[in-house]
């Protein structure tokens, strides 16, 4: 049986699946740095309100990092929420019919949003320190609020249902109507402390363009390039537009521009963005592709290239506390080696018995844990300590296995495959096999274990999508990165950080990293798909990435 590219995946439409046929080595090729340098990163915080049912959407947020949006619930009614300090305050106006909505707030806290009633209409409202307040823009159409920069000036959309909408701006009380183009329906989403505003128009044939007016009342358009369709959500007082656009294959993908300048953020959509630059958006996450909401803010990680003479491609799985790292290249020849680097100085790591060698993980005694492969293209598990390689084949008929950490103690967490296919994690202490099996999974892998034989566990479900685990020896507790796919666990130290291998639904690889409970995705920003393989006590990380104009990984070690 061939068990390579056991984690590879595959696209569809509305989300992400993978490809189970051959499901058991090692994670998508992903990895880490150039020369030394700051690689960009976010702080990652899932927004989802406990009780949805068809996601959490959120739209706005101010300095304080306060969050606004909306729900479903298991009514299917429309649910306003704020997210304040880690708690979740639900939002429905008085007089609502099952919909309000809350879209923008500003840094004194106040927020903005609409309701719809039971006479055919939407109201807009302001919402602070408990207390609604109904705006209409006339006595005669619907209005909705959408967005309030720090001095109040507030923006919105009003108009009869059904017939095209106008943007509105109110600026200390004096109101101006306004289209974005000709007499398309019109919404304005955001205002910034000059008075420039951001939304989106619905031509004739009913796509989205997004715009920005200025405060002079000028109109241009914001498209991103290439794309079909393009929404403009959120602008801060410098001037960084955020928004969403589908591309040529009808895919979401957020966005932010500035002076020009387009970049896409890998995310389902980019809504709000506060004067730091950190910005919420939805993306499809799991289980199962289920779409949430994040909040991201900007964070700076240092990373630093690790050359080794002569290899075509290499990737680094794992660092002990005296910065000895073990992993494995491809010669000029392409045959693979496992490898140890100490001191800069690399050691061929590679088991006779294996056409090919990987090594994943080292610990404070110089033992390493690993596979290699054998002629028929099957993994087995080893350790190698003091020059010997031992095998770690798993329970007795197993006909594959990875080593994938070990302890200090010389605890090995791994993974094995049974007589009958079936994919199934583990622990080995001395001579004894403990199973790891998360509930309702098709499978299960044990990954990294720490001192204190903590295990981080990737499983599997009957559609293919994975999730990561942290098992205390009892319990199973989700560990998943907000923002992504794919999550794909990888290396833990004594303090529980953990690190992983993460993809966006597009197919995209990031470094990950959990430190109590925040969430880091960081890259380098002269490669793409970066993925952090070990992580030890001091917090050095190390991992690899794909070089922009290459397409092969190199290897690179970083900190927060």
């Amino acid at each position: 049986m061939n068990f390579k590219n056991f984690l590879m995946y595959r696209q569809i439409s509305g989300g992400l699946r993978l490809n189970l046929a051959l499901l058991f080595l090692v994670p998508v090729l992903l990895v880490f740095s150039t020369q030394e340098g700051f690689g960009q990163g976010f702080q990652m915080t899932q927004i989802v309100v406990p009780g949805n049912t068809s996601g959490t959407f959120p739209f706005g947020l101010n300095t304080s990092e306060e969050v606004v949006g909306s729900y479903i619930d298991s009514a299917g009614a429309t649910v306003g929420f704020l997210y304040a300090n880690g708690k979740y305050t639900i939002l429905t106006a008085p007089s609502s019919d099952n919909y309000t909505r809350a879209n923008g707030i500003n840094d004194s806290g106040t927020v903005v949003g609409d309701y719809y009633t039971s006479n055919n209409r939407y109201h807009g409202f302001f919402y602070s320190k408990g207390k609604y307040t109904t705006y209409n823009e006339n006595s005669k159409e619907s209005s909705s609020i959408f967005g309030i920069n720090n001095a109040g000036d507030f923006v919105g959309a009003v108009g009869e249902i059904g017939e095209p909408q106008r943007g509105f701006i109110n600026i200390g009380g004096a109101k101006t109507e306004f289209y974005g183009s000709g007499s398309d329906s019109t919404f304005a989403y955001a205002i910034n402390s000059a008075g420039e505003v951001v939304g989106q128009y619905i031509d004739s044939s009913g796509n989205s363009h997004g715009f920005l007016r200025s405060a002079a009342g000028k109109i241009s358009q914001i498209a991103y390039p290439g794309a079909n369709q393009t929404w403009a959500y959120g602008i801060n007082d410098a001037g960084v537009i955020t928004g969403a656009y589908y591309n040529s294959s009808n895919l979401p993908y957020g966005f932010t521009y500035i002076k020009g300048k387009y970049t896409s953020t890998d995310f389902a959509t980019t809504t709000g963005i506060n004067n730091k630059g950190d910005y919420v958006g939805q993306y499809y996450g799991v289980p199962d592709g289920a779409v949430a909401g994040y909040l991201a803010s900007p964070q700076a990680f240092k990373l630093s290239t690790v050359n080794i003479s002569g290899n075509q491609q290499a990737q680094l799985w794992g660092v002990n506390d005296s910065g000895v790292s073990v992993g494995n290249y491809v010669d000029s020849t392409g045959a693979e080696h496992g490898m140890m680097i100490s001191g800069g100085k690399v050691t061929n790591i590679d088991d006779n018995n294996g056409v090919s060698t990987v090594c994943f993980a080292i610990n404070a005694g110089g033992d390493i844990a690993g596979y290699y492969v054998d002629s028929n293209n099957n993994p087995h598990g080893f350790k190698y300590s003091a020059g010997k390689f031992t095998d770690i084949p798993g329970p007795a008929g197993s006909p594959a296995s990875l080593a994938n950490g070990i302890n200090d103690s010389g605890e090995i967490a791994g993974s094995y495959i049974d007589t009958a296919g079936a994919i199934h994690g583990f622990v080995l202490q001395g001579t004894k096999y403990t199973a790891l099996n998360v509930s309702g999974a098709q499978g299960t892998l044990g990954r990294g274990i720490n001192n204190s034989g903590l295990v981080t566990v990737q499983s599997f479900d009957s559609k293919g999508y994975f999730q990561s685990w942290l098992y205390n020896g009892k319990t199973f507790t989700a560990i998943n990165v907000p923002g992504v796919a794919v999550n794909q666990v990888q290396g833990i130290n004594k303090d529980g950080d953990i690190v992983y291998f993460v993809s966006d639904p597009y197919g995209v690889g990031h470094a990950a990293l959990k430190q109590g409970n925040n969430y880091f995705i960081f890259d380098d920003p002269k490669g793409s798909n970066a993925g952090a393989g070990g992580i030890n006590d001091s917090s050095l990380i190390v991992g690899s990435y794909i070089p922009t104009g290459k397409s092969v990984p190199e290897p690179f070690q970083g900190t927060e």
